[in-house]
């Protein structure tokens, strides 16, 4: 790249004035296929070749036979990108200081790495929830970047892009409801900023249209690599010269990326370390009951896990710290020694084997009361003795219909994971019973009050709990 352009570019990035927005392929580094086509393969793979009724190539899009299929391909989805690893260009692309990074994949790659590294963002991404979707944000910066999914985020499979169905609906919402945080369609609005479009699919019809809805015609200063493969047409580079003012850049995307970086390094601009570093805080776990996308809880623990994570807090969440095929027993044993717990009690998380597991193990590790923070949902009925009563008499049942099953076994040999599990029955049936009499003596809020207040008085309870350890 030439040293004019390269500064063009550079200098807004450091001024706080470049978006940068990346395509779905960017943490791909076979070149010769792309992430959809990949996922193709994953379903097929996992639920047989009968689960798509259509895929259709051009646009890469899907179309499922039912709701069942198509929920279930959705979860492969969500697995396919637990699975990815970051690609050398996204390294790099986190260490150059932007300040708005847009993703057109639904992965949590980026946001991952600026974690690892101790690096402050903010992280948001579409979703048709109202309630996700207007919750504004804190104004971006170099310090404090924020990465945006447009296309929905990887476990939030109702906010997923991925039929034409979903296509539709995403655009009708963009166009009519404008269902996109304040701050960042001011941002998008500015004309003063400039946009670096890399591994995007400009040949794709509807981004031609999202372009448009999102307004970004009005920002006179684009730049793109002439090199890639989805406008080496003529005809589809001139339409995005001419009717969006993008510049084509002679060179490939990870050689573009490969010149600001060394520009940013040798000018000492690249991204450091906030001065409180997240790996210097306490961890803190979450305990929770899994559920669907739009439960209660997932949503309590969503939020949970976005504002304290912004704010500093270390948070450690099983769905995105186990890994896939980590050990569910030692990382449960782990949350039983963690020094702050925070425990999202629901009916579930009451009748769950490895819930009442880890409540088992928190209980082991003494202090109860001061290393765990409490938020009961509404399902959890514990505070009236006749509902509670439920829950003894669900454990009773649970253990009566294993005893029965093991009664059956002649050979009582090896079977010494069952009887650890009776035992724990019981256990379960007595740690509902210590702990809702001491939630009870508790003001847990309700998860309308922690929304409501962001979260405060439980960061407050947090910090003097951790402000007092400090000083022991």
């Amino acid at each position: 790249m030439d040293e004019q352009t390269l500064k063009r570019i550079t200098t807004p990035i450091i001024n706080e004035n470049c978006i940068l927005i990346l395509g779905p392929d960017i943490a791909l580094t076979n070149s010769k296929t792309t992430v959809n086509a990949e996922i193709k393969k994953e379903i097929e793979n996992s639920l047989g070749t009968s689960v798509i009724k259509n895929y259709f190539s051009d646009d890469e899009f899907f179309q499922f036979n039912d709701e069942d299929d198509e929920n279930a391909a959705l979860d492969c989805v969500r697995d396919f990108f637990r699975k990815m690893e970051p690609s050398e260009i996204q390294k790099k692309i986190v260490e150059i200081p932007f300040h708005v990074i847009i993703s057109i994949s639904p992965d949590r790659l980026l946001n991952d790495l600026f974690i690892k590294k101790n690096y402050d963002h903010s992280y948001a991404f579409y979703s048709p929830n109202p309630r996700e979707a207007f919750r504004d944000l804190e104004r971006p910066g170099r310090e404090k970047p924020l990465l945006y999914n447009i296309f929905g985020d990887m476990d939030k499979t109702e906010s997923l892009v991925y039929t034409y169905d979903q296509l539709f609906e995403y655009l009708e919402s963009i166009f009519s409801k404008q269902d996109l945080p304040g701050t960042l369609k001011s941002i998008l609005q500015d004309e003063k900023n400039f946009i670096l479009f890399i591994g995007f699919r400009f040949e794709k019809w509807y981004f031609k249209l999202l372009l448009r809805l999102l307004k970004l015609h009005k920002i006179k200063s684009k730049y793109g690599s002439k090199k890639d493969k989805s406008i080496q047409i003529d005809l589809i580079r001139n339409f995005y010269t001419e009717e969006f003012n993008v510049k084509f850049i002679d060179e490939d995307e990870p050689a573009i990326i490969d010149a600001i970086y060394n520009k940013c390094k040798e000018l000492g601009k690249l991204r450091s370390k906030t001065a409180t570093l997240i790996s210097e805080m306490p961890a803190v776990y979450i305990s929770y009951a899994w559920g669907n996308s739009g439960e209660e809880k997932e949503e309590v623990v969503d939020d949970l896990y976005a504002t304290l994570t912004e704010k500093g807090y270390k948070l450690i969440k099983d769905k995105i710290d186990l890994g896939y095929k980590g050990d569910i027993g030692k990382f449960m044993d782990l949350i039983g020694t963690g020094a702050y717990v925070i425990v999202v009690i629901s009916d579930k998380y009451l009748k769950s084997k490895n819930c009442m597991y880890e409540m088992q193990s928190i209980n082991k590790n003494k202090d109860i009361q001061t290393r765990i923070f409490p938020i009961v949902l509404e399902d959890a009925k514990i505070y009236d003795p006749l509902t509670r009563a439920d829950y003894n008499i669900f454990w009773q049942n649970e253990k009566a219909a294993l005893q029965k099953k093991y009664n059956e076994i002649e050979d009582k040999s090896y079977t010494g994971e069952l009887l650890g599990d009776l035992n724990n029955y019981d256990d379960f049936r007595r740690i509902i019973d210590e702990i809702t009499k001491m939630l009870s003596n508790m003001n847990t809020l309700t998860p309308a009050m922690h929304k409501g207040s962001n979260f405060s008085q439980l960061m407050n309870a947090l910090e003097q709990q951790m402000q007092k350890d400090k000083s022991k």
